[in-house]
């Protein structure tokens, strides 16, 4: 029942954006952004993580692909793909479960966001910088992290092995 009710809110938010974009001047990048709305409602309803991934990326494209043709930089794109990986984590990080795999989408949010500035009009060609050292910097964090390798990400000592011992933290 449930998953009959996500699908029809999503055909129905494609239908809605299907007719916008034949009556209005707004065109196809509004499908996007409606559908990637109607994911994002579908994660509001459900709580699946399945829907919020999608929802994040095509609301942000679809915001991104809007302002670049209202006459937006080029960038937009770059900003709104970003700014839609970002939302994904931070939604899953308020609202979500509780799990370890919250930060996964920081990475690439964080490298459009990086060459989406870089790319603004004015804005000095920083990202051949700004990236080496952005990997340098999330390299020396997970080199300097407390406890070691056998520890879960959630902190949690991982299972010993059958007939071993497990080991406490340093």
């Amino acid at each position: 029942m449930r998953s009959t009710r996500t699908a029809g809110l999503i055909l129905i938010a494609l239908g809605v954006a299907l007719l916008v974009a034949l009556t209005t001047d707004v065109g196809g990048e509004a499908i996007v952004g409606f559908l990637g709305i109607a994911f994002l409602v579908a994660y509001a309803t459900t709580q699946a993580y399945g829907y919020l991934v999608p929802g994040g990326i095509l609301t942000g494209l679809g915001a991104g692909l809007i302002v670049e043709s209202l006459g937006g930089p080029p960038a937009s794109v770059l900003l709104g793909l970003g700014g839609g990986f970002l939302a994904i984590a931070l939604i899953h990080r308020l609202v979500g479960s509780a799990g370890s795999a919250w930060w996964w989408p920081l990475i690439p949010g964080g490298a459009l966001t990086v060459v989406g500035v870089s790319n603004l009009p004015g804005t000095p060609n920083l990202a051949r910088y700004l990236v080496p050292i952005a990997l340098i910097a999330i390299g020396s964090l997970l080199l300097l992290r407390r406890g070691d390798d056998q520890r879960d990400d959630d902190g949690l000592d991982a299972p010993a092995a059958e007939g071993t011992t497990p080991t406490s933290p340093s």
